[in-house]
């Protein structure tokens, strides 16, 4: 039987199977930072960010979810390294703006809030560029409002997003040139990939 709602204390579980991910891949992201700078750090940032959001929420867990995502949304803006870490928080203060009056989150409300996510992180961006973790945001939030009008499993749902995140981020080097020249993607769109992919398997059962 599939999984159709989460309360906080499941968005923290799901957030720790993300963070775990993330962490597991932290070298293999850096090797990819080439964009905005070569400084081989994106991973590092994405997984500090992270992890001051986790430690914020674990210190105020709820079983309210809205209440819940905007705790651990306050720690992961607090605690943004980077320009990936500092959109990746703006993802979640969409996110939790999205859900803050909702005790639970269906796929409909799960799918919104990702779509205000990417809205409030590009708002955030002075020049947004694409082939990077917003393009990558944007197209698994496109796919994620198409897919809970046929499907009410948040499982399912967060799959097919994890699937849409890593078909855009296999065309990243086509949108942002320095990529296809060094022959990698988009080291924050493969960070973003990574936590969606702890999402997908925690929702699943297979964490």
């Amino acid at each position: 039987m599939g999984k159709r709602l989460i309360d906080g204390i499941d968005l923290i579980d799901m957030m720790s199977a993300g963070a775990a991910v993330l962490k597991s891949h932290e070298t293999t992201i850096n090797n990819l930072n080439v964009f905005p700078v070569p400084d081989g750090d994106t991973g590092t940032n994405m997984n500090m960010t992270v992890a001051a959001g986790l430690e914020h929420v674990r210190k105020k867990p709820s079983a309210h979810a809205g209440q819940c995502a905007e705790t651990l949304s306050k720690g992961l803006l607090f605690g943004a390294r980077g320009n990936s870490g500092v959109i990746l928080s703006q993802l979640f203060r969409g996110f939790a703006k999205a859900v803050q009056q909702a005790e639970q989150i269906d796929a409909a409300l799960f799918a919104a809030a990702l779509q205000q996510g990417v809205d409030t992180a590009f708002q955030a961006v002075v020049k947004p560029v694409e082939g990077t973790i917003l393009t990558v945001s944007r197209e698994a939030a496109r796919h994620a409002a198409q897919a809970a009008r046929r499907c009410d499993d948040l499982a399912e749902l967060m799959r097919e997003v994890h699937a849409k995140a890593q078909e855009t981020l296999a065309r990243t080097p086509d949108m942002l040139p320095v990529l296809k020249q060094v022959g990698v993607v988009d080291s924050g769109g493969q960070g973003l990939v990574f936590l969606y992919e702890g999402f997908a398997r925690w929702l699943a059962g297979e964490w």
